[in-house]
Parts: structure tokens; C-alpha cells; sequence
């Protein structure tokens, strides 16, 4: 296939088909969050309620629970998706400075909003519930979070987070943001020569992968060392799965709907089986969930997949993401008011799930008041380029510049 051939198809991939991915990806993790901050779960739920007394009720609920433990590997997807969708936006124009106009109009201000909104159930959630706050409380699982939201107007921890080094608190999930900004930063001068960031990105993971104690010993600050060496891979491959498609979709073609499907479960319960394993995230579990991207772009573009009430999840996705967490905290701020947990822990399974409705809810109606709004603007700057262009070449035409 030649170059103009392989721009062209590039050029007809139906973008919108992949909110479908970011759909599942952002679902997945408020669901996973929602249980892991309402529910006690885990090996608190052992404790309070030894497996000798379980009923068949409790092995469902337990085991249900299980599978809510995914939430990082789910971000390994999005860092695929990212890697995919840059290398597509980079293809069509190069100018660094163009791109970086566009990404700042695209997520800025949805950041921004976000961190208000952190600030804001802060604020709520200490009025309704000062011991959150002040150290009287022992043994609620929610607390670390509270607690570090004391700090949250510290100059520093404000400074931080502007600058997408952000603290913990009711914006952890903003973690992932920080690899998402530092790719964005290089992405227009190391995909001037993919092959060569390819081909560096793995060796740097390898190493890692291999003597991680020696690499750590370098001393590397961490969110430097963090991108290099354990999240940037995800990003290449993104970038190597638009790069090649062409080739990417020949390796599946051979295969039916249903064998795909069945590789996409396959990746999906190596994801399971490694967490579990390992009781927690690591670069096996990462490296499958990598995997689980890469078969879901093919699968969806493959096929035509849309499914439009996970496309319009996955339309807000970006606001969920940074919405979600702090609305977790307002809706258990209404619970208490409600109903004060006599227990340590909320026990009642049912309590985490109209939570997923409420922050879906809450993302939804931020979207529309900043992130759609954003939307717009690019589409605007978008159409007003390709019409500058259109016009550029008219007018070298009429010149006899262009044949």
C-alpha cells in the first residue's frame, strides 16, 4: 500500500466509533471507584464478617466486588487511546504550537472546573461533616482522602495542581493527567521520528522491566522516572497501532467477530487474574491491559461497532474522569446526612450503586456547561483552518504554483 494510500485510509478511520472504548474505560473506573470509596469490601469485609458465616448471598456480593478492582489497568487503555488519537491529530497538522493551542482549548478548562468542583465538596462536605476532618474519626476507609483535602488551599498544593502536579485528596484520579500532559508536551517532536521513539521508549521499559531497583537508584524525580520508564510505552503503542493500521488490521483479518471477541475476554481476565495474583496493579497486569486497548480499537473500527449510550458516556468521558471522584464524596456526604453508619464501614452493598447514576449525573451537567462548550471552539478553529487552506491552494492554483 503506498503513503498516499495509507494517509487516505487513515484520513476515513471513524473516530467517533472509539468513544464507545473511552465509554467502557471512564465507566469502568467511576463504577470501580464508587465501590472501593462506599463499600468496605475487601479484606475489611473479612473481618467484620468471617468466611465461615457466609451465606451464598455473600459469596456473590464478595465476588462481584472483585471485579471492580481494575481501575488503573482501565487508564493503561486510555493511555492507548491517547497514543492513537495524538498520532491521528498530529498527522493531519505538525505545527507544535498549533497542537498545543488545541489541546490547551480542549482540556484547560475542564481541569479547571474540576478542581473548583474538588474545592466546593470540600467545602459542602466539612459543613455537614467537620469530623471528616479533624482527626476525630478512626477507621473509615474514606479518611486518608478527607483528611488530605485540609491542605487543598495551601499556595503550594495550588501551584501544583495548575501546573498538573496535583495532590491527592478528592482529585487522585488526576494522577494520570500528569503522563497525559508530558506526552502532549513531546508528542510533536517525538513523532517527527516514531521509529526512533519506539524503539528508545521500549528499551527504557525494558530496562526497568528487568533491574528495576538499579534504575531507581539513579535518583530520577519520579514523575520524569514514572513517564520513562513505566507509563510512556503505553503511549507508543497507541501511536505504532495509527501508524501501522493498515498492517494492524491485516495481522486480524483472518480472524471472525466472535474470535476476536474471545481474545478481548481472554485479555480481559489475564488483567483479572494478574491483579488478583499480585493483590495489586503491576507492569504484567499493565502490559494485558495494554493489549486489552489495542483488541478493542481493532475490534470497534473493525467491525463498525457503535453503541450510542456508551459513545454518549464516552463523548463526556475527559469530564467524568476529573468529575467523578469528588462527586463520590458529595453523594456519601448526603448518605451520612441521611443515615450516619453506626459501623466502621458502610456495609450495605446497595448503597455505592445509585452513586454511579449520581456522578454520571454530575459529569454530564458539567460537560455541558465547559466541555461541550470547548468542543465547539476546536470544531470552530478546525473548520476556519481547513477553509484557510482550501483557500491557500486556490489561490496557488490560479498562480500556476499547483497543476
Amino acid at each position: 500500500m503506498s503513503t498516499d494510500q495509507s494517509i487516505t485510509l487513515k484520513k476515513k478511520i471513524p473516530f467517533d466509533i472509539l468513544d464507545s472504548i473511552r465509554g467502557i474505560a471512564s465507566l469502568y473506573v467511576a463504577i470501580a471507584h464508587c465501590r472501593g470509596s462506599l463499600w468496605m469490601g475487601g479484606n475489611e469485609f473479612l473481618k467484620v464478617f468471617p468466611r465461615s458465616e457466609w451465606n451464598m448471598w455473600d459469596y456473590m456480593m464478595f465476588g462481584s466486588s472483585m471485579l471492580t478492582r481494575l481501575a488503573v489497568e482501565f487508564v493503561i487503555v486510555f493511555f492507548v487511546l491517547s497514543g492513537f488519537s495524538i498520532a491521528h491529530s498530529l498527522a493531519g497538522n505538525k505545527s507544535a504550537l498549533q497542537f498545543y493551542k488545541r489541546r490547551f482549548i480542549r482540556i484547560y478548562p475542564s481541569y479547571l472546573v474540576a478542581l473548583l468542583w474538588a474545592g466546593l465538596v470540600f467545602i459542602i462536605t466539612r459543613y455537614w461533616h467537620p469530623e471528616w476532618y479533624d482527626g476525630s474519626l478512626n477507621g473509615f476507609s474514606f479518611l486518608p482522602f478527607t483528611m488530605e483535602m485540609n491542605h487543598y488551599t495551601d499556595s503550594r498544593v495550588v501551584a501544583g495542581n495548575l501546573l498538573y502536579m496535583p495532590s491527592r485528596g478528592f482529585i487522585t484520579p488526576f494522577w494520570s493527567l500528569t503522563y497525559e500532559v508530558i506526552f502532549y508536551l513531546l508528542a510533536p517532536f517525538l513523532l517527527r521520528k516514531v521509529n526512533w521513539y519506539a524503539i528508545i521508549s521500549l528499551l527504557l521499559f525494558a530496562v526497568n522491566f528487568i533491574i528495576p531497583g538499579k534504575v531507581q537508584a539513579l535518583g530520577i524525580p519520579p514523575y520524569i522516572y514514572d513517564f520513562l520508564f513505566t507509563f510512556n510505552i503505553y503511549f507508543v503503542i497507541g501511536v505504532l497501532i495509527y501508524n501501522h493500521y493498515e498492517r494492524v488490521f491485516q495481522w486480524f483479518s483472518f480472524l471472525s467477530k466472535n474470535q476476536v471477541l474471545l481474545l478481548v475476554a481472554v485479555s480481559l481476565a489475564a488483567m483479572y487474574a494478574i491483579n488478583i495474583y499480585f493483590q495489586v496493579e503491576t507492569p504484567y497486569s499493565f502490559i494485558a491491559s495494554a493489549g486489552l486497548g489495542v483488541l478493542l480499537i481493532v475490534f470497534f473500527l473493525k467491525y463498525q461497532l457503535r453503541i450510542p449510550w456508551l459513545m454518549t458516556i464516552g463523548k463526556y468521558s475527559y469530564t467524568l474522569y476529573i468529575t467523578h471522584f469528588a462527586s463520590i464524596f458529595l453523594y456519601l456526604g448526603i448518605y451520612w446526612l441521611v443515615d450516619t453508619p453506626e459501623k466502621k464501614y458502610i456495609v450495605n452493598y446497595f448503597v455505592w450503586m445509585p452513586a454511579v447514576l449520581f456522578v454520571l449525573l454530575i459529569a454530564w451537567i458539567q460537560y455541558l456547561l465547559v466541555e461541550k462548550k470547548t468542543k465547539s471552539i476546536l470544531n470552530m478553529l478546525r473548520k476556519n483552518g481547513k477553509e484557510k487552506v482550501i483557500a491557500a491552494r486556490a489561490d496557488l492554483s490560479q498562480t500556476g504554483k499547483i497543476s
